[in-house]
Formats: structure tokens, sequence, C-alpha cells
């Protein structure tokens, strides 16, 4: 084991926050004035072993009309992810955990990336704030658009080149074993490049947004629903069968058909294959 794989996820958060001070100049005219997250760091996440989960981007367009919270506004702002979930998610009473991404939060990828732990052999728990312990969860844009209302960028290369230092950045230190990251992004070259050389070793796999658009309406999806059904049948007593009763906004029997998707995904995908 290397040296950075002993380092605990205090020092590698340290680490992290420095190297992204050194890295921002100040955030792009078109984004919310706020310095970018570091990841979520679990305390069980191990360098050169881990797995890291994207999500896209964050949403703060509920900001407008409202106080800004201290953790955009202190130090806290470059490690406002586990600001969050210490503040507001760790001894919440909702089943998933509090930690200022809205996938997470509503059990979808945290659901999703439990899966793909188990059949990966990686480290898993019945819980979902110790799981999330174990991994390093990040959004992949690090800068927001400033509007009224909630804007996706990951079509944009222009605006996306503003979060890949970053994302180089945090790869070289986590590298992972295996990062689940949206496919739009992972299917495009460039950025799919600077992610392999920061990290040579980890296996990405690109994936569909977990949300009731994809799952209901994608024909990808709908043509999963036969081994969602089955997959739902032999996994109920398990705890993804309890995640997926209690996913938040979703029918439990069409979500299935995103975990039915991702078991003939990673199956077929050997390690680095840009999916």
């Amino acid at each position: 084991m290397n040296n950075a794989a002993r380092l605990d996820a205090d020092e590698i958060r340290a680490r992290l926050v420095s190297e992204f001070r050194g890295l921002h100049s100040g955030p792009p005219g078109w984004a919310w004035p706020y310095a970018p997250s570091i990841p979520f760091i679990g305390t069980e996440f191990t360098v050169g072993t881990g797995l890291l989960v994207y999500a896209s981007a964050e949403n703060l367009a509920w900001m407008h009309g409202t106080a800004i919270p201290e953790r955009f506004t202190s130090a806290r702002a470059w490690d406002r992810y586990r600001a969050v979930y210490e503040d507001e998610g760790r001894h919440s009473g909702d089943l998933f955990p509090i930690m200022g991404m809205a996938p997470v939060e509503k059990g979808g990828l945290l659901a999703a990336t439990l899966f793909v732990a188990d059949k990966l052999s990686m480290p898993i728990a019945a819980a979902p704030r110790a799981f999330l312990e174990t991994l390093a969860v990040s959004n992949w844009c690090k800068f927001s658009i400033r509007s009224e209302t909630n804007q996706d960028y990951l079509g944009d290369p222009h605006k996306l080149t503003a979060s890949l230092p970053f994302v180089v950045a945090e790869l070289a230190a986590l590298l992972p074993a295996v990062v689940l990251i949206p496919r739009s992004l992972w299917r495009q070259p460039a950025l799919a490049g600077a992610m392999r050389r920061a990290s040579q070793q980890t296996r990405f796999v690109g994936v569909p947004q977990f949300n009731t658009t994809v799952v209901n309406c994608q024909a990808a999806m709908q043509d999963c629903h036969e081994h969602g059904q089955a997959l739902r049948e032999r996994l109920q007593a398990t705890p993804l069968g309890e995640w997926m009763r209690n996913l938040v906004g979703f029918r439990e029997e069409n979500a299935w058909r995103y975990i039915a998707w991702l078991d003939a995904e990673v199956e077929a995908g050997p390690p680095g294959r840009p999916l």
C-alpha cells in the first residue's frame, strides 16, 4: 500500500482543500460566486481501492431570495458536502442522509452505488450512513449557473472545462478503483482522456442520471423492466430491497429498471471501457 492510501479522511480532505484553493482564481462569470467543494470523503474511504460517485452539478437556484447559508461564505465552503452532512444529515430521522446532493438524499444514486459495490465485491453496509462513509461522493461540475431556475450544462464543453482541473486533482488524490460518472460526461473524449490520465487504474462506469424521467420514460430502461422485476423479487430481503422501497419520488417497480440496466452494463463492461 502506498503512503497516500494510509492517509485518514481528515488528511485527505485537508490536502484537497489546499489543492482546490491553489487552483481557484475565482468563479466563472456565469456561475454563483462560491468556491468549488471537494468531494464528501467517507471516514472509511481508502485511497487506491475506494469507490467515487459523481452526481452532475449543484442546484443553487433555491438561494434566490433566501439568506445565504454560512457554509457557502465561510472556510467550510471548500468541504460543504461534509458540512451539510454534519449539520443536517448525520442525525436526521430520514433513511437517506442529507448532504447537499439531491440524488443521494432521494436515495437513487446511493442505492445504485450499493448495487455496483456489491456486484464488484467492494465494501458495503446495510445502513445508508455507514455505506456513505465508505465512499467519496461529489458533483462533477464544480460551479452552478447563476439563475433563478436550475440549469444543466453537461452538454456545454466550454463551461465544463472550468471544472476539469478540480476533477483531475481529486482523481489524482483519491485514485479510486471505480468511478460512477454521468455518461454524458464520460462520452466526451477530452474529459475522459484527462480523467484517465489522472487515475490510470480506475474503472470508469458511465451511467444515466437516476431520475424519474429516465426510469419512467427512457426506452433503454423500459426494455429492462422484466429483468428489474426479477431482481426486485430476488433482492427484496436485502438492504438494497429496503432502500429501493424507500426511494423518494420514485415508483419502486420502475426504479428497479435502473438497477437492471446497471446489472447488464457492469457485467458487460471490461475495466476502463467508456460505457
